[in-house]
């Protein structure tokens, strides 16, 4: 008989060194899956810049800044008369940061008049969290420390869950007879009696099935908690390890998402009936749902509530005050944690590129991206406007696709790849591989003027018929739009009118594989096949690679590789990577100005002047239309010095959607770059290239003045050294010699 319980004590002490063990090692490492989170840039406001009372209304309803007449606590702002009272949250990021702070603006005109910021004109609202990601059935939660806590949460939880946890060593024995009686009485295992500390023991480190032998494992392991750790260790780690619900395969764990995801604020800005609200779903996260269940819910709340009142936790005012309260959770979806779908899509697509996903979902990285929540609202309205006017009931099927970038950088500023931006599926900016049509038309202009000798923006090319009998034997003869031959025509009217026939004479002259060299050289990596096609757009695209194809015509002839992301932080905020900005010449820059000049005459007085509408009239921006054949896709690619948009319109099906890139596309190009901040593009040549009248034919210079003279941006190589007499015409670009006769002429 001693020899049994010898050897039942020296088991059990070896199941309670084991049991230690466990509990210590689990407790100190805090191996919670933390998925990494994807933030926007933060806001910025200053003077002057576009944008309208709505826009700023609908982003701090994004931002889920809530209503407050004295814009009190962070995270609040009041409406007072034509201004906006803001009280900021406080940020840290590889900037250093801003802190919390009250700031006014004055809104009328579509842009900020007056601002107002601790003696700053310029403020930055905090990045805001667009995203997480996580592996499927993963955990998700948003560690908070026991001192970010609100008070009144803690006061709540343990007047409502276990009264005595201040005064226990791991389990109570009251709680335990209580359960017991409840058990006898119902024949079978109802309650628990389990503290906060057992509470966590069994989220921690077993099962939630109500089995005798869990229970058995939870009560020393408790014990053992008890025994290492503080009572202010404990309960922090509950807070965060709690169990709320479920968002899909999503599990919400702790407090400090379940403020997130039931409210959309931060844990610190809640009011005493969010609180309760958090507490109440610990005793049934489903059963009490608050938006399955509200009236089920919104009684546990006010439950909560009262024991608060009753414990000296809250006072009888503010008990009927938050007792009357709605629940006032946000609809599900609603966070910014959906709202851009899309773009998110493409972070995780360039975040697997260095990361395995092991790492992302579970190691807390920050991931700072280069989203323009500004921008990106813009590009959405835009395209919904667009379609709903369009096609109001859907009928036609139209849908579409907006990528704007900031060219230098390379930044992806807005992604929309769905008339219903919120929702999920296929990338349509980023898998949805249509013919460019028309937006091809500006590589064989480049191409042509890349040879100097032979062209130049003035030189005369024929829009008439053209007939290519292709390998198999058939023949190739595109026709003009408006099924119409203009004769002779300058290559910056080619590209100006879109005219078909003059760009494929002028594409077959200058050589199909200068073209398709050009194309590459722009950014295109796909297969481009040598045919005639080509010229006119054949070649399919999604909209991301057209973006990619206009970057480096935006910018002068510099290519930079496009992000979506800036840098990466792990969860301590220390730096991991970053995404710096690469930049390489791959145009020269004379070429690219004359390219970039022939687009702005499309915006001017071509086929996007309906653009110019919606533009400050002295801003100069370039672009130009697309409509690939049947009318199936409608695009605009268009940019100034700070933006550059790509606007793709069709159907799904690639049926005629019955739209041009005039009429589907350019309205939505001209809607979003009006919403921009936006700067002109460069009139200042670069050397090499200097400003030429023109004679009619392309091929003598003129003078301001005489007849039908035109004024050319033209590289020096290109100047004719014929004149037509007309006027005083000065000799340029002749080098030393030319430029002494010029002085005295």
């Amino acid at each position: 008989m001693g020899k049994v319980a010898l050897v039942s004590l020296v088991l059990g002490a070896a199941g309670l060194a084991y049991l230690d063990a466990l509990v210590r090692e689990r407790f100190d490492a805090h191996v919670w899956q933390l998925p990494a989170r994807v933030y926007a840039r933060p806001v910025e406001l200053y003077e002057g810049r576009v944008l309208s009372r709505e826009d700023m209304l609908k982003l701090l309803d994004l931002m889920r800044y809530r209503r407050d007449s004295r814009a009190s606590t962070p995270g609040s702002y009041a409406v007072q008369g034509s201004s906006l009272l803001l009280h900021t949250r406080g940020f840290s990021d590889s900037d250093g940061g801003e802190k919390a702070e009250r700031i006014r603006l004055s809104l009328s005109g579509g842009q900020i008049r007056s601002l107002e910021a601790g003696g700053d004109r310029l403020a930055r609202l905090e990045p805001l969290q667009i995203g997480s990601i996580h592996p499927q059935h993963a955990e998700d939660r948003v560690l908070v420390p026991l001192d970010k806590v609100p008070p009144l949460l803690v006061d709540m939880l343990i007047a409502t869950e276990d009264q005595a946890f201040y005064d226990h060593h791991g389990i109570s024995l009251r709680g335990l007879a209580r359960a017991m009686l409840a058990n006898i009485k119902a024949g079978r295992l109802v309650q628990g009696g389990s503290t906060l500390t057992q509470q966590l023991v069994k989220n921690f480190w077993l099962t939630s099935e109500r089995t005798l032998s869990r229970k058995l494992l939870e009560m020393p392991m408790a014990m053992l908690l008890e025994l290492h750790y503080s009572k202010e260790q404990i309960l922090e780690a509950y807070l965060n390890e709690v169990y709320l619900g479920q968002d899909g395969a999503r599990a919400i764990h702790g407090m400090g998402l379940g403020a997130q995801f039931l409210f959309g604020r931060p844990l610190e800005e809640l009011e005493p009936h969010h609180l309760a609200t958090l507490v109440a779903l610990l005793k049934g996260p489903s059963w009490y749902d608050p938006r399955r269940h509200p009236e089920r819910s919104l009684d546990r709340r006010n439950t909560v509530l009262k024991v608060a009142m009753d414990e000296g936790a809250l006072s009888k005012a503010d008990y009927d005050k938050y007792s009357n309260r709605s629940l006032e959770v946000v609809p599900r979806g609603a966070s910014a944690l959906y709202a851009f779908p899309a773009f998110i899509d493409l972070v995780r697509r360039q975040l697997a590129r260095d990361y395995p996903p092991e790492v992302l979902s579970d190691e807390g990285l920050r991931i700072h991206s280069t989203l323009d929540v500004l921008a990106q609202l813009a590009a959405e309205g835009a395209l919904r406007d667009h379609l709903n006017r369009r096609d109001p009931d859907e009928s036609k099927k139209l849908n579409g696709a907006v990528v704007v970038v900031a060219p230098a950088q390379g930044d992806v500023l807005a992604l929309v790849s769905n008339r219903s931006s919120r929702e999920a599926g296929f990338n349509r900016a980023l898998d949805a591989q249509r013919p460019i049509g028309s937006l091809a038309k500006p590589a064989v202009v480049l191409s042509a003027v890349s040879q100097p000798k032979q062209w130049s923006l003035a030189t005369q090319v024929e829009d008439g018929p053209v007939q290519v009998t292709l390998p198999n034997g058939t023949t190739w003869s595109p026709q003009n739009f408006d099924n119409q031959s203009r004769g002779a025509m300058p290559v910056v009217d080619v590209l100006t009118y879109s005219r078909n026939q003059g760009t494929a004479r002028l594409g077959l002259d200058v050589g199909l594989d200068r073209v398709a060299d050009t194309m590459k050289t722009l950014g295109v990596t796909r297969n481009i096949p040598l045919y005639p096609s080509i010229l006119l757009g054949s070649l399919e695209l999604t909209p991301f690679e057209v973006a990619m194809m206009y970057q480096p015509l935006s910018t002068g002839g510099f290519s930079t590789r496009l992000r979506s992301i800036t840098d990466v932080l792990d969860k301590e905020a220390k730096p991991l990577a970053r995404y710096p900005v690469n930049t390489d010449e791959v145009v020269d820059a004379g070429p690219a100005f004359l390219t970039q000049w022939a687009m702005q005459q499309v915006v001017e007085k071509g086929t996007g002047r309906a653009a110019r509408a919606s533009l400050p009239e002295a801003l100069k921006v370039a672009g130009k239309t697309g409509t690939s054949n049947d009318f199936r896709d409608a695009w605009f690619a268009g940019f100034s010095a700070n933006h550059l948009a790509v606007v793709w319109v069709g159907r799904d099906d690639n049926r005629n959607a019955g739209i041009t890139g005039s009429s589907g596309a350019l309205p939505v190009w001209a809607q979003l770059m009006g919403k921009l901040p936006q700067r002109s593009l460069s009139q200042t040549p670069p050397a090499g290239v200097e400003w030429v009248w023109m004679n009619p034919d392309g091929r003598r210079t003129s003078a301001e003045g005489c007849s039908d003279a035109r004024r050319y941006p033209m590289l020096e190589v290109s100047i004719p050294q014929e004149s037509d007499g007309c006027g005083k015409v000065k000799e340029t670009g002749k080098g030393i010699k030319g430029w002494f006769k010029g002085l005295f002429d």
